[in-house]
């Protein structure tokens, strides 16, 4: 657990910081509570906690002048202070200490807990990064781990050409653990920080991190005779598997291995296993097999393990092929051309729909068809229009974005987004319906009302709620709902990018929860408000 030394003069101060935080739920243990600085000195010295929290201004000694003590005697930890209006000119030796945060008395229970937990967090990856650094440092045959890497990646794409290797001595001559006598598998890891703000600056070590927790958790299962490598950004395991191997019974492993990325690397997982051959020459198919079934999460988000034996059958067609496919999308480009905007987000839909429902093509030839449909979008605007469209510059953007989409949702996203953006701005130029003006006055005004709806609209500006969805839709080219989200997830921008936390700025730009509203905002920029947080820091 993490140590946690509480220094304050004030009794009730002291005992309310106490007694009004769960500490155990989240794996603090108070060790200690110290009323003045010379206290705490001693405390430290004798405790060795790793958080301190502590008041400026305590008799004997100030709490500046206890930490610079503590540090000078060799001690390290994450240092909290507690200050008034009157304590910030001591902010510049509080700097100089690296003192891990402020908190302004009198200060609630929640802020203290929430900083408490950010340094928890900081000194939990620190512990992290000093034990990976002492297994790199264990970690000596690198040029074997290497040729390792080279060889398996050369059997799993060149199966043809590797046939004539003698892989039975290539495996012992590189020491691979696993053996050639027994039924083989391959499983393959996707990692992704896309939701994580885990941050590592060594990727190598990163790797390292992550090739010794899958490793560590899936040798049980596997007797010990598996090796673990990088092929490019996914994570590889190579097995040998029981005559008796029930997909079940790995299972449990697996959730294992999900946990545990998630509490030493903050990071989710989905992985895809492919069924165990019974010679090494096919380990490029049980190879092929687990890339296929881990791309199955581009349709199914909420998994994060695909099993190829689980996989219903897939038609091998190529998707250029698709009739019924070529046929939406040319409905969809003849609406755009003939300027039926609303209807051309309706074909939009449902080349959506019957993509997802009625076909399973892999992820890269459904996101080529998403920027082919981009490209002839940027055709038509091109000259189409007086007023600079800030989209041209970032269709490029998009473009280049576009392959790397993970899930159908985020590729579907961010389509529909460029379709309804060009759309409004397209249809800007010419009069719009004195209804649609009106409700959208209403929207910039009071986007931060939780209780705006399109019926409460619909009231206001006298007509009914299907007519209103209708008439925006027919002049807008975007539903009522989309430009609701997209005007407040507008504003929210401007809030993040001052800093203010994303649970303050769900509440005021009208969500009722901070979950809704990063789904939201993920949904329409293709990042999370965390995310867009560090690259406004980074522009400024």
């Amino acid at each position: 657990m993490i140590k946690l030394l509480i220094a304050e003069d004030e009794q009730t101060i002291r005992d309310g910081i106490v007694s009004s935080i769960d500490w155990q739920k989240h794996n603090i243990d108070v060790c200690a509570e110290a009323s003045n600085g010379e206290e705490a000195l001693y405390l430290v010295e004798s405790l060795n906690p790793n958080i301190v929290i502590t008041d400026i201004q305590m008799p004997r000694m100030s709490g500046l002048n206890f930490i610079q003590r503590a540090k000078d005697k060799g001690f390290s930890f994450e240092a909290i202070v507690l200050t008034g209006y009157e304590d910030f000119n001591y902010a510049k030796d509080a700097i100089r200490l690296n003192v891990f945060d402020y908190i302004l008395k009198p200060a609630l229970p929640d802020k203290i807990l929430e900083t408490t937990l950010q340094a928890k967090q900081k000194i939990e990856q620190a512990q992290l990064m000093d034990q990976q650094v002492q297994l790199l440092e264990q970690y000596t045959d690198k040029r074997n781990y290497l040729d390792k890497v080279e060889k398996l990646n050369y059997w799993f794409h060149f199966p043809e050409q590797s046939r004539t290797d003698n892989k039975e001595e290539c495996i012992n001559d590189l020491k691979m653990r696993f053996n050639t006598n027994q039924d083989i598998q391959i499983g393959i890891v996707r990692c992704t920080n896309q939701s994580s703000s885990y941050y590592m600056d060594d990727y190598e070590l990163f790797k390292f991190a992550c090739l010794n927790i899958t490793s560590e958790t899936l040798s049980p299962f596997y007797k010990g005779n598996m090796e673990v490598l990088f092929n490019h950004e996914l994570l590889v395991w190579v097995a040998n598997t029981d005559t008796e191997y029930k997909p079940s019974e790995l299972k449990p492993y697996l959730s294992q291995l999900m946990d545990n990325f998630k509490r030493y690397l903050k990071l989710p997982i989905y992985i895809g296993i492919g069924n165990p051959k019974q010679t090494i020459n096919d380990l490029h198919q049980t190879y092929k097999e687990a890339k296929q079934a881990l791309d199955e999460h581009y349709y199914h988000k909420e998994k994060h393990a695909f099993f190829f034996i689980e996989l219903t059958d897939r038609d091998d067609k190529l998707i250029l092929h698709d009739r019924q496919l070529l046929k939406l999308e040319d409905d969809l480009v003849k609406s755009i051309y003939n300027k039926q905007y609303d209807a051309a987000l309706d074909m939009l839909e449902s080349w959506l729909t019957y993509l997802k429902e009625s076909t399973f093509y892999p992820k890269d030839q459904v996101n080529l068809k998403a920027i082919a449909l981009i490209i002839e979008m940027q055709k038509f605007v091109r000259g189409k229009t007086h007023t600079k469209i800030k989209w041209e510059n970032d269709f490029i953007n998009w473009i280049e974005q576009m392959p790397t989409m993970r899930t159908f949702d985020d590729m579907s996203s961010i389509l529909k987004k460029i379709f309804q953006n060009v759309f409004e701005i397209l249809t800007s130029e010419r009069p719009v319906h004195r209804t649609v003006q009106r409700a959208k006055s209403i929207i910039q005004d009071r986007y931060y009302d939780k209780n705006l709806t399109l019926e409460s609209i619909a009231n206001e500006v006298f007509v009914s709620s299907a007519y209103l969805s209708s008439l925006f839709k027919q002049e807008l080219g975007i539903k009522f709902l989309d430009y609701l989200h997209q005007y407040r997830i507008s504003q929210a921008n401007i809030l993040l990018s001052q800093d203010f936390k994303i649970y303050e700025v769900a509440d005021e730009v009208g969500y009722k929860d901070e979950r809704h509203f990063s789904t939201t905002f993920k949904k329409w920029t293709g990042i999370t408000p965390s995310q867009f947080q560090k690259e406004a820091k980074i522009i400024k």
